[in-house]
Order: structure tokens, then C-alpha cells, then sequence
């Protein structure tokens, strides 16, 4: 054969290639992977509102999850390279939309939980050279905490942690970190079990930002555009009937309920 025509020939057998591997199989017929991460009222020790909502999900589609727990880098990197399918309560940027889609359901406003008394405002913490804070490895903040995050980082003042947990033993230890950044469904259930509540003062240091949005997040290596919506359908239907009120209403209460539904 004409070294030209192998070459054409080989061309098109790795065109196809790549054309099959793209293909997306029908998800009906697969288990999916999910991953949850400790996260206070979220998820911790198999319950929360992430576990009921993703059992909603379930049932609704008919979907088969393969339940998992992995530290929430260990599950954006799965994400990118294809090796896990789905996770809970992600927050959407452009490098994500890369490889994966998003459906929102819940919505929480970060605020900051503080130690140093001497930090009374953003700029306080902002202007400190001296100023330590844990942060659990993997997550965004919102623009104005992310940026108080990278400031003290140039300083070295950053500690990170793998688990939501672990933000607030270092708050209990007392002598490890200023503050951390945190939601209400985390530090609710963390502030009582470790007895920190007259040790913390929070604030709201970006009053007028309204709650993050939180969402499944599914990897494009498993899910078409058109599973995607389908997937997004079932989670609107939730909204609209008041199931996700519902499932909220376990776990929150009074103004943090209806801030959770404000997305």
C-alpha cells in the first residue's frame, strides 16, 4: 500500500477513535459514581442535606449512584480526568465549565468566624502581615474572602486542611489560626459539637454579596448536554413542588432556610 494512503488510513482509524471515546453511553445503564465530602450539615457520617438530596435525585431518574467519600481536591481532580462522575454542592467557575456541568439547589452566604478580637472588619485581617487561616484544600469562597485568602497567603499565613472538620479543631486548638471562612451549614453543627460558640464572633464581611450557589456537578466524561437537562428537570421539579424546602427544613430554620432557597 502507498505509504500515503497508510498515512490517510491511519488518520481516520484515530479520528474515529476519537470520535468513539467522546461518545457518551447511556447513563441508564450505568452505576455513577458520587462523591460527598465531611461537611458539616451537608453531609457527615452518611447524613445531611446533600445525602437526601442526592437520594431524591436518585429516585426521581431512576438513576444507580455508587455513594463515595473522598477530601474535596481528591474529587475536583477526579472530576477533570473523568474518573468519578458526579459530586454535591460544587461551586461553578469557568476553569470547571470545562469539564463539567452544573445544577443548582441550594444557596449559603460565607461569613467569617474569628478568634483575634483585634479583627473587627475586613481591612483588619486584610492588613495583618501576622494574620493564619485554614482553609480546606479545594475550596472557592466567593471574590472577596478568596481574595482576603490570597493576601494573607503572600504572607504565608494560609493552612490547609482536607476536611471541613479539620477548619474548626484548629479553631479549638486556640493557638493555630485567626479565623476561618465558613456557611452556616457547616459552623451550625460544628460550633456546638466542639463547644466554640463564646469563643467565636462572626461576621459578615461582604454584606452585599448575595449567597453562593451550590450545585451538582457532573462530569462531562459520563454526561451528555442532553442527560444534563434532563438531570436539571428533575432538580426544578423539586424546587417547584417544595421538596428541597422540605429537605432544608431538617436542617435549617427561619431566615438561613429561605437563604438557602435563594438562588
Amino acid at each position: 500500500m502507498p505509504q500515503h494512503l497508510r498515512a490517510s488510513l491511519l488518520c481516520l482509524s484515530l479520528l474515529a477513535g476519537i470520535q468513539c471515546h467522546a461518545e457518551h453511553r447511556d447513563i441508564s445503564d450505568q452505576t455513577l459514581s458520587l462523591a460527598f465530602y465531611e461537611a458539616g450539615l451537608l453531609y457527615s457520617n452518611g447524613v445531611g442535606i446533600d445525602k437526601d438530596v442526592a437520594d431524591e435525585v436518585k429516585n426521581r431518574g431512576g438513576y444507580s449512584f455508587d455513594y463515595v467519600e473522598r477530601p474535596r481536591a481528591r474529587i475536583w481532580k477526579g472530576l477533570k480526568e473523568g474518573t468519578l462522575a458526579m459530586t454535591v454542592s460544587g461551586i461553578q467557575n469557568a476553569e470547571r465549565d470545562e469539564f463539567a456541568y452544573f445544577i443548582p439547589y441550594i444557596a449559603q452566604k460565607n461569613m467569617a468566624l474569628v478568634t483575634n478580637p483585634s479583627y473587627r472588619s475586613l481591612d483588619d485581617a486584610f492588613n495583618d502581615k501576622n494574620a493564619q487561616i485554614a482553609v480546606v484544600r479545594g475550596f472557592r469562597h466567593g471574590d472577596i474572602y478568596d481574595r482576603l485568602i490570597e493576601q494573607i497567603a503572600r504572607n504565608g499565613g494560609v493552612n490547609e486542611v482536607p476536611t471541613v472538620r479539620n477548619l474548626f479543631l484548629m479553631l479549638k486548638a486556640g493557638n493555630r489560626v485567626d479565623m476561618v471562612i465558613s456557611l452556616p451549614v457547616f459552623y451550625n453543627k460544628e460550633l456546638v459539637q466542639m463547644d466554640l460558640d463564646s469563643r467565636i464572633t462572626i461576621w459578615d464581611w461582604a454584606p452585599d454579596s448575595p449567597p453562593i450557589v451550590h450545585n451538582l456537578v457532573l462530569s462531562k466524561a459520563y454526561f451528555s448536554a442532553q442527560d444534563y437537562r434532563d438531570m436539571a428537570a428533575i432538580v426544578q421539579e423539586m424546587r417547584d413542588d417544595g421538596t428541597l424546602r422540605s429537605i432544608f427544613g431538617k436542617y435549617l430554620t427561619g431566615q438561613e432556610l429561605d437563604d438557602a432557597l435563594n438562588f
